[in-house]
């Protein structure tokens, strides 16, 4: 895949967990590319409320932590914009209102493509984890049809690109950009103590070495990059 399909408005959806600059984060970077300029919004789904270890951490804390931690993250990044929707953690996901979330987005913001957690990763035990993915697919595939909710004018997107994904057919070079990548990381303190930080650090950069190993690649980023067109009754798109 030719890197200058990110190129204009891209959204980057997920929960709190921070996935946005352990997966896709270096792949984010605003950067220009054929001369144009790649903007990013990252749209959080949850609040983040219940991802602690400290009892003696309150979870209204925890939420105003969350929020600077990832805005700090964001800002290492270079990222546009963020949107913080602050659904309760850890609470059951309504598909059906994530996904006019999404609809409503995607027609207001007009991106070129959607990057959304793989919801079909084995063994994914995280529901939310599972429907963001899904409700954002469906985003994808009904935001160019008018009579959708939210009703808008309605965007077609050219691509969507699952990251945490045990399929890839996608790899972009970051090694340039890896410190940056890890540094984003590390402003999610409540989240990654020194030590637990220390361990995925070292498991990223193997796994990335995997990724780029025969592609001329020190280190890369993974993704299933799909069209929109292969998200419905395709028979091939495992083939992709």
């Amino acid at each position: 895949m030719r890197k200058d399909r990110f190129n204009r408005v891209n959204f980057k959806a997920g929960r709190m967990f921070n996935g946005s600059p352990i997966y896709p984060g270096r792949s984010l970077e605003p950067k220009r590319e054929m001369k144009r300029e790649k903007a990013v919004i990252y749209v959080t789904v949850t609040d983040g409320a219940m991802g602690t270890w400290d009892p003696e951490l309150k979870p209204e804390d925890l939420i105003r932590i969350r929020r600077r931690e990832a805005e700090e993250a964001a800002s290492v990044l270079g990222v546009s914009r963020l949107i913080f929707l602050g659904y309760p953690d850890a609470d059951s996901l309504s598909h059906k209102e994530l996904r006019k979330v999404f609809i409503r987005l995607i027609r207001e913001e007009r991106p070129d493509g959607l990057l959304l957690p793989d919801p079909w990763l084995p063994y994914e035990a995280h529901s939310g984890h599972v429907v963001v993915g899904l409700a954002g697919a469906e985003a994808v595939l009904f935001s160019p049809l008018p009579h959708f909710e939210p009703k808008g004018a309605t965007h077609q997107l050219s691509f969507v690109a699952f990251y945490a994904t045990h399929r890839p057919n996608t790899f972009v070079d970051v090694t340039s950009l890896w410190e940056k990548k890890l540094e984003a990381i590390k402003k999610h303190e409540s989240q990654f103590s020194p030590q637990l930080f220390q361990k995925l650090s070292l498991y990223l950069g193997l796994r990335s070495k995997e990724w780029g190993e025969g592609k001329g690649m020190e280190k890369a980023e993974a993704f299933n990059v799909l069209t929109p067109s292969h998200l419905h009754a395709n028979v091939d798109t495992l083939e992709c």
